[in-house]
């Protein structure tokens, strides 16, 4: 149990933080809209363990943008092959969002505030763990 402590859960709480932190703009862009708009046409449906995700093409409103080939993240799920969605291009390297949103960064935000809660309660052991030993050091002089 110490190993998880002390070795596990900070690399792992400092990987969910860093894949957090990759996500959030682009799940936040979408969330309040800022992104950019377009339509998504749903070329296939990609199934691998318990998840599915819409692949397809994004095309922006103006034209100058095109994504061939990208995910669509949850929020609004075409029907079937050829459905079109109203999706915003963010920057995210995987997936456009629908125009109307999606849950991401609401996940994303409580993966990264867990995270971090766990890093600091580490480094705050860390810090009491040093204490300790300076103080045994210390008193043995």
């Amino acid at each position: 149990m110490r190993f998880f402590w002390w070795v596990v859960a900070p690399m792992l709480a400092g990987l969910v933080l860093l894949a957090a932190g990759l996500e959030v703009v682009p799940a936040y862009t979408a969330q309040f809209g800022t992104g950019i708009p377009g339509t998504f046409t749903a070329t296939e449906l990609e199934c691998g363990g318990r998840d599915c995700v819409w692949r397809g093409d994004f095309v922006s409103d103006d034209g100058s943008v095109v994504r061939r080939g990208v995910g669509l993240a949850p929020g609004v799920e075409p029907t079937g092959v050829g459905d079109r969605v109203a999706a915003t291009e963010t920057g995210n390297r995987r997936n456009v969002y629908p125009r109307n949103g999606s849950a991401d960064w609401l996940l994303i935000t409580l993966l990264g505030t867990a995270s971090l809660v766990v890093l600091v309660v580490w480094g705050a052991g860390v810090v009491r763990a040093i204490r300790r030993s300076v103080r045994r050091g210390s008193a043995g002089s």
